[in-house]
């Protein structure tokens, strides 16, 4: 009987913080800073027109360029090589270019006029791993190294380090999710490591970037190009409600902000009580323990998400 009121003052004081971190986002907008985590914004260019443009110079880059494939070769399994990517000219006329090698993923997004735009991206897998692979909703354990096309390199982590899929730039979840986590071994000295992790490389137009946002290492509508290395990974159920994350993305389109049943501003996948009937979500979605999704009314919604059932 005291759940209601328990559930609207975390609900409200979800929102609360949420308006508190807004405002301080928009105040370090807004401050002068050198820093490279600096975003500036430039006026939006059409989705299709951009892609297009964007798409043609990928293309001529991956036949104009090569990457140091000779030596992901004979990786041992608990080893890796960094990207290095050069130019095809002089001394390395006879490297296979970028363009021969890949493989194509693409991914639908909607325009400012609701068409949709399929963007491709392009990927080369050099070891595919040996576990299982995440999802766009996980948490996963990556070393990675970030480029733009002229070969800068605006981000490196060599050490691993947990990122959560939901928070990373589209292209480099959705890239994660061909990968596959490796195998752990523990030592006699107390110490572990990673075999057989999967490695990979992923080129991207900006749509699947930062867009329109820029930094001093990243232009505006710069296309982006990262390794990956993925060693391990975590299934996430971001509010603790009994239900994966990636199984709270309703419409199915890996955005999951977008699906909020009882509208109350806060994504299903961050609350406690999905539909606002003043019951928890992990009390409504099998509160008989037969395993299965429970529908009381039989209308085909089920409890957690109807608030009239």
């Amino acid at each position: 009987m005291y759940l209601a009121p328990y559930l609207f003052y975390m609900n409200n004081l979800y929102k609360f913080l949420l308006l508190f971190l807004s405002i301080i986002v928009l105040f370090n907008s807004c401050s002068d800073s050198d820093s490279d985590d600096d975003i500036s914004n430039v006026p939006l260019e059409p989705l299709k027109d951009q892609y297009v443009i964007e798409n043609d110079s990928i293309i001529e880059f991956m036949k104009t360029h090569f990457y140091n494939y000779e030596d992901f070769d004979n990786l041992s399994l608990n080893s890796s090589v960094e990207l290095i990517i050069d130019t095809i000219a002089g001394d390395n006329l006879d490297k296979t270019p970028i363009f021969d090698q890949v493989k194509t993923f693409t991914i639908d997004l909607i325009d400012e006029n609701d068409e949709v735009i399929p963007h491709n991206m392009y990927y080369v897998i050099n070891r595919e791993g040996n576990g299982s692979n995440p999802t766009v909703a996980d948490s996963v354990f990556v070393s990675y190294k970030g480029m733009t096309l002229d070969k800068t390199s605006f981000d490196t982590r060599k050490n691993p380090i947990w990122l959560d899929n939901t928070s990373t730039v589209r292209g480099f979840g959705e890239f994660s999710t061909l990968l596959k986590r490796g195998e752990i071994s523990s030592n006699l000295n107390g110490t572990y490591e990673f075999n057989n992790f999967g490695i990979g490389f992923v080129i991207m137009p900006s749509a699947l970037g930062y867009y329109e946002s820029s930094t001093l290492s990243i232009s505006s509508y710069s296309p982006l190009i990262f390794q990956i290395n993925l060693y391990t990974l975590n299934s996430t159920d971001h509010d603790a409600d009994g239900i994966l994350t990636i199984e709270e993305d309703l419409n199915g389109d890996n955005i999951f902000s977008n699906d909020d049943t009882d509208e109350d501003g806060i994504p299903n996948y961050r609350d406690m009580d999905d539909d606002g009937d003043g019951i928890l979500t992990k009390d409504e979605y099998d509160a008989d323990g037969d395993g299965l999704v429970d529908d009381s009314d039989g209308d085909g919604v089920p409890d957690y998400l109807d608030n009239d059932n």
